[in-house]
């Protein structure tokens, strides 16, 4: 027999029954609370970008990006030859007026080349930078992202890809449809802890997730480069603007000039867009509050926590690997609730690392790349 759970839909009761996956979402899609949209727009060619030089630098700009509703936050991804240094930046427009340039990082993965960091201090009227987040003061309608080199690149061959992910200002989006097929899909990844670093215990679950996330893609493709030390990502990924291994822009940065694969930070819409990728064989990791992964009703403050989301339940609750356990723990099984009341923590922040090549899920409200 299957088990009935009772729950309040406005001023009626509805009974849903729990043996059936796809019946679970649908109820689940109408009890839930709408969200701020979220939109990504992805080049993934250099030939996508406008390319300008002057006496000081090599500019290399994106067509506007404009996401179709008022946004208050962005993020900005990029992948590049790991022989270039770079400075990104962001200028967003509100109501069709341009503000500043601001700087979303400076990167380089070798440091000699050039610097990387999170730049302090920017901070006006108009947004502040926190981080790797642009946050706006007010509704904005658009954005310009640009990469700043040197003059002079090395003539190196690797990928130039740009993006940016936006969240809207206004709680309007219904939660999106799942797909049945993830649940009861569980994928396997090579087990990471940071809790085998004793410099990282308590700080990087960012880079031990995302060596998850490469490990995985190398037996995927037979590719042992791809199985790297967590100590190695966590010195490629660091901030010391901020302090630390957890810049999400970094990370990404850091993956996506990887040979072979892809990488961006997105923000999606529910879990819905979870089980889309789950059902495509492709693992994801996710930016959540761990107070409330574990049940608490609210977060604590610095509990952010990085996790790789692995798998679903034949019931709809989500397997993560976690980082911040023993490795003998890392594959945990979390309430699907739970879950999302986490993820909501940091507007359900994803990282996508991917091989070009390999489909990915359908990009249901453009939210990630189609290719």
């Amino acid at each position: 027999m299957n088990r009935l759970f009772l729950r309040i839909l406005g001023m009626g009761l509805l009974w849903v029954a729990a043996g059936s996956g796809l019946q679970a979402q649908e109820t689940e899609r109408a009890l839930a609370v709408l969200r701020p949209p979220a939109r990504l727009f992805w080049w993934d060619r250099a030939d996508l970008l406008l390319w300008t030089t002057n006496s000081e630098s090599v500019v290399a700009q994106a067509p506007d990006a404009v996401p179709g509703f008022a946004w208050k936050e962005a993020i900005v991804s990029w992948n590049l030859p790991d022989r270039w240094a770079v400075r990104v930046e962001a200028r967003p427009r509100i109501q069709g007026r341009e503000g500043p340039w601001y700087v979303m990082g400076r990167w380089s993965s070798d440091l000699r080349l050039g610097s990387r960091t999170s730049v302090r201090g920017q901070k006006d009227a108009i947004a502040e930078v926190e981080t790797d987040v642009l946050r706006m003061t007010g509704a904005a309608d658009a954005i310009s992202v640009r990469m700043v080199f040197p003059r002079g690149l090395a003539a190196v061959d690797g990928p130039v890809r740009l993006g940016v992910t936006f969240t809207g200002v206004e709680a309007s989006q219904n939660p999106p449809p799942g797909d049945a097929r993830a649940w009861g899909r569980l994928l396997a990844l090579p087990i990471r802890s940071q809790a085998d670093y004793p410099e990282g215990t308590q700080s990087w679950c960012s880079p031990t997730s995302l060596t998850m996330l490469l490990a995985g893609w190398g037996v995927r493709l037979g590719r042992d480069d791809l199985a790297q030390d967590v100590r190695r990502v966590a010195l490629g990924v660091d901030d010391p603007g901020w302090p630390g291994t957890g810049n999400w822009s970094f990370n990404m940065a850091y993956a996506g000039q990887q040979p072979g694969l892809a990488a961006c930070v997105a923000r999606f819409a529910g879990l819905g867009d979870l089980e889309r990728w789950i059902a495509a064989g492709i693992p994801v990791a996710a930016s959540v509050s761990y107070a409330q992964l574990k049940g608490a009703e609210k977060p604590v403050a610095g509990d952010g926590h990085l996790v790789v989301v692995s798998g679903f339940t034949a019931t709809g609750d989500v397997q993560v690997h976690d980082p911040g356990v023993r490795r003998e723990r890392v594959v945990r099984v979390f309430p699907r609730a739970d879950f999302e009341r986490a993820w909501d923590h940091s507007s359900r922040t994803v990282y996508l690392v991917w091989a070009p090549g390999v489909a990915l899920p359908p990009a249901v409200g453009k939210r990630w790349p189609d290719r």
